[in-house]
């Protein structure tokens, strides 16, 4: 049974909405993105030492 804010129109638009989400969450973990503290910036990747930082908040991270 589906509740009123659950009609048979919102069903639909909420499994495009959790797929979209899906899609979105494996797109985002071939980037190295920062996010501490809503810094909104990718990280930049040194292959020599394999440390990856961020060049805003300067967020260093270790990267295999």
């Amino acid at each position: 049974m589906l509740s009123r804010s659950m009609t048979t129109t919102a069903l639909p638009q909420r499994q495009m909405a959790s797929r979209r989400l899906r899609r979105r969450s494996s797109a985002a973990n071939a980037y190295l993105f920062c996010s501490t503290n809503g810094c909104p910036s990718f990280l930049e990747l040194d292959p020599a030492t394999g440390l990856a930082t961020c060049p805003i908040c300067g967020l260093v991270r270790r990267v295999s």
